[in-house]
């Protein structure tokens, strides 16, 4: 009777674990790109800041909603801003917006298809990829940006398309990541629930940033929390020692995965103002890992 009482419940696990796993795979958009389906109206005018509304074509019927917003004093720095998978611009409309206002750059912030006011379609690696490349392309052609001038910030989940596109784009200003993750999979493998599973076959969306970063030949700021759990400080740590120099890490004390430019203050604007209006410069070699 024990036996069989085992029996039933080794089956009943093997068929939940199946069915959990099954529906990660088919089901996985929902779980990496949890776009919120309801928004507010929110805009830089509420912070009043002047901005321009922006459509930005990736291909003949897809479009990015995206905001220009012009720095205070004239700059030639455009600071081009990818946000994590779980908000839409509209979150960033308040401070988050003011705080990257505050570094002396315009601004261009772009919702990813499938988010906001993009295109409503189903992300994944690719997609993303391809709206990165779509809102440079925008700056390098349509607004006649010189590629040197251009800083790409990637934030969380935006740590994935702002690399890649750093690692195809050589000529660009600077690479910015604040709260990395070294790819989706060891992001996932935070969670027990996911840990148990092979995600490597599983995924379709990895964004391995710990082997791209190897052939990113651009400065690279690097800046992250010590108090993070959804990317811990280990990951950006690991990103850093496998990038080419010149290269800055800053570790802000304290902070989470959210609060980051609110624990960051005045001495991350600084920190960011620096790297924008100095990027670091030197020889593009290896550098022994810390």
């Amino acid at each position: 009777m024990i036996r069989s009482a085992a029996i039933r419940l080794a089956a009943c696990l093997a068929i939940a674990y199946l069915t959990v796993g099954t529906c990660l795979y088919f089901g996985q958009s929902k779980v990496l790109f949890p776009a919120p389906k309801k928004f507010g109206k929110e805009t830089p005018a509420d912070s009043a800041l002047r901005f321009e509304d922006l459509r930005i074509p990736v291909n003949a019927r897809d479009y990015l909603h995206a905001w220009w917003i012009p720095a205070a004093t004239p700059s030639d720095k455009v600071v081009l801003v990818f946000h994590g998978n779980s908000g839409v611009l509209e979150d960033m409309a308040g401070d988050e917006v003011a705080r990257l206002h505050e570094i002396g750059a315009n601004l261009m912030l772009v919702d990813y298809r499938g988010y906001g006011s993009s295109t409503p379609i189903v992300p994944e690696e690719t997609t993303v990829n391809e709206d990165a490349a779509a809102a440079l392309e925008y700056l390098l052609r349509g607004r006649m940006i010189s590629p040197g001038n251009v800083f790409v910030l990637g934030r969380s989940f935006g740590s994935g398309p702002a690399t890649r596109l750093a690692r195809n784009n050589r000529g660009l200003g600077g690479l910015i990541l604040e709260t990395p993750f070294s790819s989706i999979d060891d992001a996932l493998s935070q969670s027990w629930y996911f840990r148990i599973y092979p995600l490597g076959p599983i995924l379709r969306t990895h964004f391995d940033n710990l082997n791209t970063i190897r052939s990113v030949k651009v400065p690279l700021l690097i800046v992250a929390g010590t108090a993070d759990t959804s990317t811990p400080i280990w990951m950006a740590r690991n990103i850093f020692a496998q990038a080419n120099r010149p290269k800055q890490f800053y570790a802000v004390p304290g902070a989470s995965h959210i609060d980051l430019p609110t624990s960051g203050g005045a001495a991350l604007e600084r920190i960011l103002q620096e790297f924008i209006r100095r990027p670091l410069r030197g020889p593009y070699s290896r550098s022994p890992r810390l």
